[in-house]
């Protein structure tokens, strides 16, 4: 009996240990605190490379139109005041039509100049001829009088600030607000995922409503250096309305608390349709605090000479032609700001679906098949609704049933 109580006893105390160490061992981690660790690492990275897409779906006279925007690039901030970076960027427009549109380009930032180029045939600009390879040049200030950089890019959210690039005061006051901003509910449940090498945590979450409002208005004031306007709070309050019906994912690393990839899917609500506008975002990183080295073009055009051409020669009409001043940073080319993004006529569609073979290989759908999940919707039908024509889930993948 005697050494019964004591295998008994020794039982309970291993059981107790076991209890023991369980509960300090997932105490250890918990998300929100991870999350926060997550933004406060990404606050401080000096380099990093990202391959991003996002897409949205709108209903525009009685017609669903899919917007899908991929970008890739890098951005070196290791210098507040000279922040440099290099981004592809392709945009393409789908509807009914059997016609699309698709833009492609590319733009970089090194030492203070601003370098700008469109993939042939570019953009519609009077007297400017984009077949061959040729970058725009601007210099600080300029880019503005471009117009849009991605002409007819109907972004289903708007900036909160308009007050022109970042200055190295606000990248400071933004990473210190990222270092302590709380704006998600998350929970973990065990999973983990080796991206590049690297163990990552999966967290999943959503936003704080009222969080992410604050946090907008704060964004304003460290871009800005002041605090919001009327206009501005409201467009702060209707933004992080839309912004919570989102859901998000997170690839942490377990050990440098780095973010390798996020995710996001949602529909945001489109007041002049009262319809719902499916939204879905993924962005991958890698090569965090890599040195970049971003290339300067060889051949450019400057914004002045671009001016010159296309208004014929207005310059020497006088200071009424060019603003106020008569400098040519102060002209707007409000031409470049509605352009149209080049029409592609569909002519190699052999499944019919809606996606020539170029959308094909753009979305990963097979292009010899209408159907490439075969769920019983066509694969451009699935990419107008903003749904994954390769599965469930949506464009990209990202299966949270939107």
């Amino acid at each position: 009996m005697k050494h019964f109580f004591t295998v008994l006893l020794t039982g309970v105390f291993i059981v107790m240990a076991l209890v023991f160490a369980s509960y300090v061992v997932f105490m250890q981690f918990r998300p929100e605190r991870e999350i926060s660790l997550m933004l406060r690492e990404m606050a401080q990275l000096q380099t990093v490379s990202y391959d991003a897409g996002f897409s949205w779906s709108t209903e525009v006279s009685d017609e669903r139109v899919a917007t899908t925007l991929y970008t890739a690039g890098e951005v070196d901030v290791t210098e507040l005041e000279n922040i440099q970076y290099s981004s592809e960027f392709r945009s393409v427009h789908l509807s009914e039509d059997p016609d699309y549109n698709d833009l492609s380009g590319e733009i970089r930032k090194a030492d203070g100049i601003t370098y700008l180029m469109y993939e042939a045939p570019g953009p519609d600009v009077e007297n400017i001829d984009f077949h061959n390879e040729m970058w725009l040049e601007f210099t600080k200030d300029e880019l503005p009088g471009w117009g849009a950089i991605v002409p007819g890019l109907d972004a289903p959210l708007k900036p909160m600030s308009d007050s022109g690039p970042w200055t190295s005061e606000g990248v400071q006051r933004m990473r210190q607000l990222l270092s302590f901003t709380d704006i998600f509910y998350v929970e973990y449940n065990g999973l983990t995922q080796i991206i590049d090498g690297v163990n990552t945590r999966i967290i999943d979450g959503y936003f704080d409503q009222d969080a992410v409002e604050v946090f907008l208005l704060d964004f304003i004031r460290a871009k800005d250096g002041h605090g919001p306007d009327d206009e501005q709070r409201i467009l702060a309050h209707d933004q992080a309305e839309q912004i919570a019906r989102v859901i998000v994912r997170f690839w942490v690393g377990t050990q440098d608390h780095l973010l390798y990839q996020f995710q996001g899917a949602g529909a945001f609500f489109q007041e002049e349709t009262n319809e719902l506008m499916p939204v879905d975002i993924r962005i991958d990183f890698s090569d965090h605090n890599t040195a970049v080295e971003i290339e300067k073009p060889q051949e450019t055009i400057s914004f002045t000479q671009v001016l010159q051409d296309v208004y014929g020669g207005l310059r020497e009409a006088g200071a009424s032609s060019f603003g106020s001043s008569g400098n040519v940073s102060d002209v707007s080319l409000s031409s470049t700001a509605k352009l149209p993004v080049t029409e592609i006529e569909v002519t190699n569609d052999p499944d019919n679906d809606g996606l020539d073979n170029l959308l094909e290989r753009f979305y990963g759908t097979d292009m010899n098949n209408p159907d490439t999940d075969g769920d019983g919707i066509s694969d451009g039908e699935e990419v107008r609704s903003g749904a994954n024509p390769r599965g469930k889930g949506s464009l990209f993948s990202f299966g949270l049933g939107f």
